[in-house]
């Protein structure tokens, strides 16, 4: 009878997250780290880049992870902008207005106006309400990961309000703020580079 290979566990690279054997990956001060990262790792201590406590555990979120919590969010805050939308544009705009050409215009610009406004409001608040006190959107909820910081406290107001603004600037400059997360060793976007945050599974806390 034929004595079946023992079945390797499988092992986690401290700075990329994905799963390894035990015999790809090696051990640098006291981390198991992968051939993709192993460069990079040994150049941050060499030049003797911080190492937050625990950080070797933490499983980083990467590019497409985020992407599915990111669209998540985006069909929640549309299921909400649409009824409200029904609201404001009803409430603004009466079936008398639509026939008189003078008023018509002005009322569906400042219907338009404040509609915008009231988005935004909501999705700034949705956005830093839920980093601050859960750490996560219900997308990156639904997804299994978190922020915390670099330090693994969790996200205060400032650095809430500040990431909800550095997004908006990843995703001006052609997304490509977002893109980075998908070339960092920790999985930082701009916006976490900036506001020194990290994505990270839950399970790995």
């Amino acid at each position: 009878m034929t004595q079946q290979p023992p079945v390797q566990a499988m092992l986690f690279c401290s700075q990329c997250g994905r799963p390894f054997g035990q015999s790809d990956l090696v051990q640098i001060a006291g981390r198991l780290v992968c051939g993709d990262c192993k460069s990079a790792f040994l150049s941050r201590i060499v030049a003797g880049g911080p190492s937050p406590a625990g950080a070797s555990q933490w499983l980083y979120g990467g590019f497409w992870i985020r992407f599915c919590g990111v669209f998540l969010d985006g069909i929640l805050l549309q299921l909400v902008r649409i009824p409200m939308s029904l609201l404001i544009v009803g409430t603004m705009i009466s079936p008398i207005q639509t026939f008189q050409s003078r008023v018509a215009p002005l009322a569906l610009t400042g219907a338009m106006l404040t509609l915008t406004f009231v988005s935004m409001l909501v999705a700034f608040l949705y956005e830093v309400i839920m980093i601050r006190y859960v750490g996560a959107t219900i997308g990156k909820m639904a997804i299994g990961v978190k922020v915390i910081r670099t330090d693994g406290s969790e996200v205060g107001w400032g650095v809430s309000v500040a990431r909800y603004f550095m997004k908006i600037v990843s995703g001006i400059i052609l997304a490509i703020g977002y893109i980075m997360a998908g070339f960092d060793d920790e999985k930082r976007a701009l916006h976490d580079r900036v506001c020194d945050t990290r994505v990270v599974y839950k399970r790995s806390l």
